[in-house]
This record gives structure tokens, sequence and C-alpha cells, in this order.
């Protein structure tokens, strides 16, 4: 089997993929660690709070993490296919409204006048955005958390078309919830990280609540 050194490239903030293994998709993903460091914010976007964990050379075999890139992008790297089911729940990414999701889910409140947007879970990690205030059908903020408790990150997002698109930039690095208006068939949404190299690393969400009745921006 090849290896493709991926040094300096990061799954999610608290990820750092060196030494990634180029292989087929997985039925089961490792757990992650991670040490301490900080992103700056972009002039689009403004980090509300962030305490970050990247993994250096020295922890990342505690971390390794297996994707594969994507035969008609080999920048795009991913841990299951757009139409492959998810072990963990035997589907791809289960849809519903945010109305229906427990509140117990929920990362932290949102912001005062500001409600919930969407809600989105992987195998690592949780994902809730946050309506701007008096504006249910707006996201603006972006809060990230993984499973284990160890980080967590905001993003506000201060960009209307970015934001309706649910594109949250944090400096030289982007954070987007790709194929979430995709509905034709069973396809799976992705947690997206794209990351100043140029590469993406694009985690499969479990589960994705949003704002059923948003409009749609124009394309």
């Amino acid at each position: 089997m090849n290896y493709y050194h991926l040094g300096g490239a990061i799954l999610w903030l608290w990820l750092s993929l060196v030494g990634c293994r180029l292989i087929e998709p997985q039925t089961r993903q490792p757990n992650t660690t991670a040490t301490d460091a900080t992103e700056t914010s972009s002039a689009s976007s403004t980090i509300t709070e962030t305490t970050d964990r990247l993994s250096s050379e020295a922890t990342v075999s505690t971390m390794v993490a297996q994707f594969h890139r994507d035969p008609n992008n080999p920048n795009l790297l991913r841990d299951y296919d757009p139409t492959a089911p998810i072990p963990a729940t035997g589907q791809t990414t289960i849809r519903g409204s945010i109305r229906n999701l427990n509140t117990n889910r929920m990362i932290a409140e949102c912001p005062a006048d500001s409600a919930p947007y969407a809600y989105a879970e992987s195998t690592n990690h949780r994902v809730q955005i946050c309506s701007a205030e008096f504006d249910p059908w707006l996201p603006k903020y972006f809060m990230g958390q993984s499973k284990d408790g160890s980080s967590d990150i905001r993003i506000t997002n201060e960009e209307l078309e970015s934001a309706q698109q649910l594109v949250f930039n944090n400096g030289d690095r982007t954070y987007a919830l790709s194929g979430s208006r995709d509905r034709a068939g069973d396809t799976n949404v992705y947690l997206e990280i794209r990351n100043p190299d140029g590469t993406t690393y694009a985690e499969a969400l479990l589960y994705f609540y949003e704002q059923t009745d948003r409009p749609v921006p124009e394309t």
C-alpha cells in the first residue's frame, strides 16, 4: 500500500493528519487527542471564543485518521463516500428539522435574540449553527466541539452570502457543511475543513438537523 505524506494538513481544528494513509473507506475511525494552539480571525469572520487543540508530530501516532482521496479531486479526502452508509447508523446522513431536535443535544445556548438554525454530528465532532439576531432564517454563529470535550471553537460570520451557504471562515481555514442542500437520493452531508494548502477533509455526518423552511439563495 502506498502512503501519502500529508504533513501539516489539518482535519477539523483539532486534527493534524501528518502521515495520513490513503486507503479505501473504513468502517471505524480511531479516537483523537489534541494539543493546544490558537487560530486567528479573518476580515469576514470574527472568532468570539477559541480553544483549539492541534496535534504535533510528536503526538501524531496517537491520532492517525484514515481518509481516502476522491477519484475526481485529489485534494479532497473523505472518510466515507457520498452514497456510502455510515457504519454507526447503517445509513447515509440522517436528516431532520431543527425543531424536532432534543435541546439537550445542543452544544450551548444561542446568543441573545438568536435561535438554533442547524445541528450536525459526525463520528468525532458536533456542530451547532445559530441564526442572526431577529432573523431565524439567516445563519450567523458557528459552534464546534469535539465529542471527547477536549476542544471547541466559536466563529461569527458577518457575510450574508457565505453564511447562507453554511460556510464559515476562520483566518486561512474554512469550515462548511457541504451537501446540505442536496436532497436527490440518499447522500451524505459533510463537515468540510478546507486548509490553506488546498487540501479539504470531509467527515460524513451521522445526523444533520436544519431549518427546513429556510430560503434557498439564488445561484
